[in-house]
C-alpha cells in the first residue's frame, strides 16, 4: 500500500449527491437517455455522452462545451440551477451527435412507359 495515500476514500457530500440526481433525472425528463452518475473525490461527475460530463460541485455545475469562444479556445459553462444545466446539456449533447439527417424527396415528373 502506498504511504501516501489515505486508508480510505473520501466521501463525496450528500447535498452533492442529490444535485446529481436531480440533474440526472432533469436530464433523462428532457429526453437523453443512459446518463451515468459517478462520484470522484467530494464531487460527482454526470456523464450524458462521450465527450460531455459535468462535474457536479459544492460551488455548481459545470462542463467544457463542445461550442467555443474562438478557435482554439474551449468554452467552460457553469451554472448555478439544476433545471438550467440540464436544458444546456441537452443542447450541447445535440451538438456532438447530430440526428439522422432527413432525406430529402426529390420530385420528378412521371414520364409514361
Amino acid at each position: 500500500m502506498d504511504p501516501f495515500m489515505p486508508p480510505y476514500q473520501p466521501r463525496t457530500p450528500s447535498e452533492i449527491i442529490a444535485t446529481a440526481n436531480r440533474l440526472v433525472a432533469a436530464v433523462t425528463a428532457l429526453g437523453l437517455r443512459g446518463v451515468a452518475l459517478n462520484e470522484d473525490h467530494g464531487r460527482a461527475l454526470v456523464s450524458v455522452c462521450h465527450g460531455l460530463v459535468a462535474v457536479v460541485d459544492k460551488d455548481g455545475i459545470w462542463w467544457h462545451s463542445p461550442r467555443r469562444l474562438r478557435p482554439g479556445i474551449p468554452l467552460y459553462v457553469h451554472r448555478c440551477t439544476v433545471q438550467r444545466a440540464a436544458e444546456d446539456l441537452v443542447s450541447d449533447h445535440a451538438l456532438l451527435n447530430p440526428g439522422p439527417r432527413t432525406p430529402v424527396e426529390v420530385r420528378h415528373a412521371a414520364a409514361p412507359l
